[in-house]
């Protein structure tokens, strides 16, 4: 069972301390907050008799600024499909040698035709899911079935979306109908211009992470927020007030991965740590922590029963058939989505 509040950071003057890479015996790993389940680290550190330092991360960017800034630090990240997009482009990943990821025959056929046409050897999706809107039934009246709720005045101050661009962007996006994989820069124009009307009636913080949106939401500090599949599921569980939607102008579909970065001093090690994440057991135990699916075909039976038939976790295929998975952008619309990210987080 994942632990939403306690977290610690190893930080000194704003920066996360690195560790010591002193042998082949280590691995340095850096990882989602409240993501991966402690017990896996423990169980690769017993059957390899290797040491696992875990550092955390809750705002990608952040992460994406500390692996371009010292490549080295790191040996295992764990990347959103977007941000690996990104990462592969600027050269921080390392090409995986897949003859020691053996497990990856276990992903399911959706997930090897993805990673074979996008990464093409460069990361590993390791779970999937969706990003949708829940709220709290007890506050908010009325059908919720649109990103257009996030404009209704009356929850003002309620209201929070993600710290992540490409979900922000997707808000923006899909609420003019326009695709998540968009050609043309103008298109990321004018789904700023729409988020701009929209971040005033947000949570002061605006643009918050995801574990901050689940404490907002268990508390009923928010009532609406971009949120999830996964967390989603978790914080229902705890509040059962909360329900979550896939809002009918459509959502992305995305899978988080698991990659080496370019510099990184136990490449080796790595490659066992992914082929370790691709077992069928520990796939289960990755998901009876995160509350995310898994991309293993031979994982469910390790998977407990009362997140099998959740619906905010496994979603139904049919719906899934229909999302956008996200797509690797051109220079041009990516550039253009960084400048309008900036923009609308410094207003």
């Amino acid at each position: 069972m994942k632990i939403l509040f306690p977290v610690v950071f190893i930080i000194w003057f704003g920066f996360i301390i690195p560790h010591v890479c002193g042998s082949d015996t280590e691995l340095n790993v850096y990882t989602w907050v409240d993501y991966i389940d402690p017990e896996i680290f423990s169980d690769f550190e017993k059957e390899f008799h290797v040491k696992v330092h875990v550092d955390f991360y809750d705002d990608e960017e952040a992460m994406f600024s500390l692996v371009q800034s010292q490549p080295e630090r790191y040996d295992v990240i764990f990347p959103s499909d977007s941000l690996t997009d990104v990462m592969i482009k600027s050269k921080l990943l390392s090409k995986l040698d897949m003859h020691q990821i053996p497990n990856k025959k276990n992903l399911k056929a959706r997930f090897r035709t993805i990673s074979n046409r996008k990464w093409r050897r460069y990361s590993v999706p390791i779970d999937w899911g969706v990003t949708g809107i829940a709220y709290n039934t007890k506050y908010v009246k009325g059908p919720v079935d649109s990103w257009g709720v996030f404009w209704d005045k009356r929850y003002r101050g309620r209201m929070a979306l993600s710290n992540n661009m490409y979900d922000v962007m997707t808000v923006g996006l899909k609420g003019l109908g326009y695709s998540l994989k968009p050609t043309d820069p103008k298109d990321a124009d004018e789904s700023l211009k729409i988020l701009k009307t929209l971040k005033p009636l947000l949570l002061k913080e605006g643009f918050i992470s995801y574990n901050k949106i689940d404490e907002g939401l268990i508390s009923e500090v928010l009532w609406i927020a971009q949120c999830y599949n996964g967390d989603a599921a978790f914080v229902n569980e705890r509040n059962n007030a909360i329900k979550f939607i896939l809002p009918k102008e459509g959502t992305g579909f995305w899978t988080d991965n698991i990659a080496v970065t370019i510099g990184a001093k136990h490449k080796r090690l790595a490659e066992k740590f992914i082929n370790f994440m691709l077992r069928p057991e520990i796939s289960g135990k990755h998901t009876n922590y995160s509350y995310y699916a898994n991309c293993n075909k031979k994982a469910r039976v390790f998977v407990n029963k009362e997140l099998l038939k959740n619906p905010y976790i496994y979603i139904n295929e049919k719906i899934i058939d229909t999302l956008e998975v996200y797509e690797i952008l051109n220079s041009n619309v990516q550039k253009k989505f960084n400048e309008c990210w900036a923009e609308l987080v410094s207003d």
